[in-house]
């Protein structure tokens, strides 16, 4: 079992730190033991053991991003970080598939400083693991060919498409770097590259990139988990040793550059809200000042009452959101803040108030109690952190963080000590030195309209396998029940000191009244915003004081309040769950806040394709009068919004929130006996009460082909939404209908996604979507791809949709893969306290029995391909596919009346 020692910083410090120490401070930080060491061709190699989950991760960084990319060839790393994952010399397929068998989660990213990469497996398929990434560092290039290159750079476009220019506000990403930085600065061009430099990427040019940047002396691994030491240095050996060091790397120690007048530019957007940003360079990444950044930004606009939330939303009422944030960076960051205008007013407004708040802060600082307030709030995400080993924010991946930036894995103190020992003086310097008017760059968006080779001593081409299975028996959970009937939930986790709270109400979209869609949605918000002995601010004020993750929601089925926090808080925390959930007042100017602000949601929800596409697809499928024809955001419609009334809330929470209707889960560091306790002492007095099942009946499937369009003039992508109802989640088959949809469009290798995304190069990403609900759920395809391919993609789509149920049923390997995927990974959905309690909600949500962790694998293994392309017969028709695409009209709709599939209709974004 891990245990993350919790020591106090001074006697870490001499332990990990060196000649950066930072001064003692009388916190607490991680002891965190590791070992580093050097293989003779320059790889950094970090190992530490964590036995906790029978699970490994390998963690790769590459010391490259889009800042050492030259003007003219840029996108070059972002579009090697997709060329990795398409084979190499020894496994020519796609790199993904061997590990999703076993169920591994893969995934990488590229900034302007580096490229990762992580893999989460069972730990016996560790030699698998560093078989592939060695191939891939040493073995890529007699693997690359043009067809990759021209399919993938097809898929970066896509993505470009998807994030940038078919986006809500998504240019503005391309329009900061040149503002802030020079001619030639590595960080004057995006990280995903232009359109005109991908098309011109040549074999030569990545040939020459990959040779530069790709090898192990630029190159650093953290093996970490569930590992024998000495085993995964053999292994690390065997694998890495040979390849030889490519040549030193010249870079830029830093660039941060600071503007000497004010910068501006002003966008239409195919937007509904207005929207203002401010950037300003500031310090490099964990240099002086980088964490000043961080803990002013959580000053400015985080909770209700940071500065701007409460000047500018909350008592102004002229924004409906605000941001901050400290863009960290190798050679120089950014730090930004971004106001989204309520609907009605302009960013003249917006402007001045934000200029106002700001020449406070400038020349009157920040407070000791603020920065109190954001130092425990980063003190706890430190710790949050290190719940688990591997992904983008694990243990392993602060490892890699800081060998890579700071030469050193063990820097966790100095880490952690930048905020601890920051003091109202640091962050007041260092805003008034770098946040002058004069240095910053502003951008204005407005709606459309507005403006005016390696030899080895073994064979490589040998795939390994897994070694013996390893062990894993789920966590436990234990029962008890309160006089009232609320049932108390516990799965004691003793590895850090957090516990998670969740309150689960089995009420949500589905019972609201007919007339009012988006009550329960809005009741769950409004449990915060105001009880008999707080006000909304005072509430978060106090979940700031105790650095708590305090957060109301709503779905399909269910309703919930979620706490997180330290051990040492839980107390004040479940006093404050406990308030909102049993003495809420919905006050009606908290209310009126939250109708705008639900209002300005709509009508942005209009304007987001693929939100704008599910949203029809439902109402579409479902109809406006059943409870799943609700939009796919709970967010109600224009009408049933405005028509909302503080009666209408109370109603609904008089009728829905009783303990008998509900389960208290605690999942982290206390026992049965101490969580009985709690809900004793916060909920004991919640008085029980008669609760009416929601009426969901089963839905009418669409009989017959249906296609929609939505239009979205000058759209530069489409998106595909194509399907009909599905099942239950307590269906005989839903096990069996998951390992289709795995193998049909639930994973990266699936069908759909290698079709329109690896094949056709249509689409960044392709996949199938159902929702196991307690009435018959919705399954579809979603597929955003490049408006010329809309009628072709339509037609691969339901061409993959006739072979699942014709001639092409699931094959043995195909089920098998299944399998592998979902058993294997399965240990996964265990790593944090938040994973486990999500995992228990669902039990208690829709009525799933006491064993089922136990039986899952065993339900699995037990389904045969027959049984996956069976339950693939029984609920998907091809020739009755509902068929919504939100794109251009006038380019998408002559292919589209070419396919035959009936008359094409128009439909509304904002479809009431």
């Amino acid at each position: 079992m891990r245990r993350i020692a919790l020591l106090p910083l001074a006697c870490a410090t001499l332990a990990l730190m060196g000649p950066m120490a930072a001064p003692a401070v009388s916190q607490e930080v991680p002891e965190i033991e590791f070992e580093k060491y050097e293989l003779a061709n320059g790889l950094d190699v970090i190992l530490y053991e964590d036995h906790t989950l029978p699970m490994v991760t390998v963690n790769v960084w590459y010391h490259v991003g889009s800042g050492m990319e030259q003007p003219g060839r840029t996108g070059f790393a972002h579009l090697f970080e997709h060329m990795m994952f398409q084979g190499s010399e020894n496994h020519r397929g796609e790199y993904f598939e061997p590990l999703q068998k076993i169920g591994g989660a893969i995934n990488g990213s590229t900034n302007p400083d580096r490229t990762n990469y992580w893999q989460n497996v069972p730990s016996n398929y560790l030699e698998l693991v560093l078989w592939l990434e060695a191939d891939r560092m040493g073995f890529l290039l007699p693997a690359m060919d043009q067809e990759k290159l021209d399919n993938q750079r097809d898929v970066v476009k896509n993505e470009r498409r998807q994030r940038l220019e078919n986006q809500p506000y998504g240019k503005v990403r391309e329009m900061f770097p040149p503002m802030l930085y020079p001619e030639g600065h590595p960080y004057s061009w995006t990280t995903i590259g232009s359109m005109e430099d991908l098309s011109a990427a040549s074999m030569e040019d990545l040939t020459t990139f990959f040779k530069a940047y790709y090898n192990p002396n630029n190159t650093s691994i953290v093996i970490a988990g569930d590992i024998d030491v000495a085993q995964a240095k053999e292994l690390v050996e065997k694998y890495f040793g040979s390849i030889p060091p490519g040549p030193a790397v010249d870079r830029y120690a830093s660039w941060t550059p600071q503007l000497t007048k004010p910068v501006r530019a002003v966008a239409e957007d195919n937007v509904e809200l207005q929207r203002l940003y401010y950037r300003w360079n500031s310090p490099a990444f964990l240099k002086p000042g980088d964490a000043e950044f961080d803990l002013l930004a959580s000053i400015l606009a985080t909770g209700k009452t940071s500065r701007l939330y409460k000047a500018l939303v909350y008592e102004q009422e002229i924004a409906q959101d605000v941001n901050a944030g400290q863009f960290s960076r190798e050679l120089g960051s950014e730090f930004g803040i971004r106001v989204t205008a309520r609907e009605g007013h302009t960013l003249y407004e917006l402007e001045a108030a934000l200029d106002a708040e700001l020449e406070k802060l400038l020349t009157e600082g920040i407070t000791e109690a603020e920065l109190a307030e954001a130092r425990i709030a980063w003190e706890t995400s430190f710790v949050r952190r290190l719940e688990q080993v591997g992904g983008f924010g694990g243990i392993a991946n602060q490892l890699n963080t800081y060998n890579t930036y700071l030469g050193d894995p063990g820097m966790f103190a100095y880490d952690f000590g930048r905020y601890s020992n920051a003091t109202v003086e640091s962050v007041n310097m260092f805003a008034r030195r770098y946040m002058s008017p004069d240095s910053r760059a502003t951008v204005s968006v407005v709606p459309r309209g507005d403006l005016q080779m390696v030899a080895s001593d073994f064979d490589r081409s040998m795939m390994p396998g897994g070694g013996p299975e390893p062990a894993f028996t789920p966590p436990n959970i234990q029962r008890a029940q309160l006089d009232n009937g609320l049932r108390v939930l516990v799965v004691e986790d003793h590895s850090v000191p957090l516990v998670q709270t969740n309150l689960v109400i089995r009420s949500g979209w589905a019972s609201d009244p007919a007339d009012r869609p988006g009550a329960a949605s809005i009741t769950a918000a409004m449990l915060d915003e105001g009880t008999k002995s707080m006000n909304a601010l005072q509430i978060s004020a106090e979940t700031k004081r105790i650095a708590a993750r305090l957060n109301t929601g709503s779905f399909f089925d269910g309703s919930n309040v979620n706490l997180n926090v330290l051990r040492r808080n839980l107390d004040d925390g479940l006093a404050l769950m406990a308030d909102i959930v049993l003495n809420p007042t919905f006050p009606d100017e908290e209310l009126e806040r939250q109708r705008q602000i639900y209002l300005g949601r709509i009508a942005q929800e209009a304007k987001q394709p693929t939100t704008a596409a599910i949203k029809t697809f439902l109402r579409t499928l479902y109809g406006a009068d059943h409870a799943y024809g609700q939009p796919f955001t709970g967010s109600g419609t224009e009408a049933s919004i405005t028509a909302i009334t503080r009666k209408d809330l109370e109603d609904y929470y008089q009728a829905n929130y009783k303990p008998n209707n509900a389960a208290l889960i605690f999942v982290g560091d206390l026992t049965l006996a101490e969580a009985q306790q709690q809900a004793q002492r916060a909920f004991g007095d919640w008085r029980r009460g008669d609760v009416a099942a929601a009426d969901i009946p089963d839905p009418t499937p669409v009989t017959r082909t249906q296609l929609y369009i939505v239009d979205k003039p000058g759209a530069a992508q489409s998106v595909i939404l194509a399907g009909n109802v599905g099942l239950k989640r307590n269906a005989a088959d839903y096990r069996a209908f998951e390992i289709m949809n795995n193998a049909f469009g639930g994973k990266f290798s699936s069908r759909i996604n290698l079709n329109l995304r690896e094949d056709k190069g249509y689409s960044y990403g392709a996949r199938s979507i159902f929702l196991g609900t307690r009435a018959t759920g919705p399954f579809f395809v979603l597929a955003p791809v490049q408006t010329q391919s809309t009628k072709e993609s339509v037609v691969e789509i339901i061409n993959e949709y006739r072979a699942i149920v014709g001639e092409r049923p699931i094959t043995e390997q195909e089920a098998d893969e299944a399998k592998g995927n979902m058993i294997k990974g399965f240990p996964q959905q265990f790593q944090t306290v938040g994973n486990i309690a999500g995992q228990v909600a669902n039990m208690i949500m829709y009525d799933l029995p006491d064993d089922e962790w136990l039986r899952y694998i065993n339900d699995l293994e037990s389904i045969t391909p027959q049984q996956a392309t069976k339950a693939a017969r029984d609920h998907l028709n091809p020739d009755a596919l509902l068929i919504v695409i939100v794109g251009d009209r006038e380019k998408i709709e002559p292919g589209l009346q070419e396919l035959g599939l009936g008359e094409v209709k128009y439909l509304a974004a904002d479809l009431e």
